[in-house]
């Protein structure tokens, strides 16, 4: 469920609804939009940029598309956790979104290219939810994760534009 103008809602093993922490990190990128998105979305290239990207655990598809399943392994902190994604938007050249479980922990990825003046404005937004991430904790790490999203990105551009 999704409430408008407040944060993402997962329901609680109680019923009721409890938020995810979510995290937006945008960079500037001195490529045309579908170049960014050529590189954003190819999947085989994140070992190369995604720091909390620990590498595939599945053969990755030939062609991508809503409810694609591919699984791979994920280190925040040191923590590793094996990590079964679901493919949920695949809007060439725009935005592609993944959502995944793994170990009690639910992650979405999402991808979002804009043009912006001569180039493109990438943007890299992380969901974190499940039983061990609710409250201040899933904050917590949130804001952990900043800088590796921030490193990411930054390598993103490094090593393409």
């Amino acid at each position: 469920m999704r409430l408008l103008g407040s944060p993402n809602y997962q329901k609680g093993a109680q019923g009721y609804c409890r938020p995810m922490a979510k995290l937006t990190v945008k960079i500037d990128v001195p490529l045309p939009p579908q170049e960014v998105w050529d590189k954003a979305s190819d999947l085989s290239g994140y070992e190369n940029w995604l720091v909390v990207h620990d590498g595939w655990r599945s053969d990755l598809p030939e062609n991508l598309g809503v409810g694609t399943e591919i699984s791979s392994v994920v280190t925040v902190k040191g923590l590793r956790n094996r990590v079964r994604w679901t493919i949920k938007k695949y809007d060439v050249p725009k935005a592609l979104s993944l959502k995944g479980d793994g170990k009690g922990v639910k992650l979405g990825l999402e991808l979002d290219v804009k043009p912006k003046g001569a180039g493109s404005e990438l943007a890299l937004t992380i969901e974190l939810g499940g039983a061990p991430l609710f409250g201040p904790i899933g904050s917590g790490v949130a804001r952990a994760l900043k800088g590796d999203i921030e490193k990411s990105l930054a390598q993103f551009v490094q090593i393409y534009a």
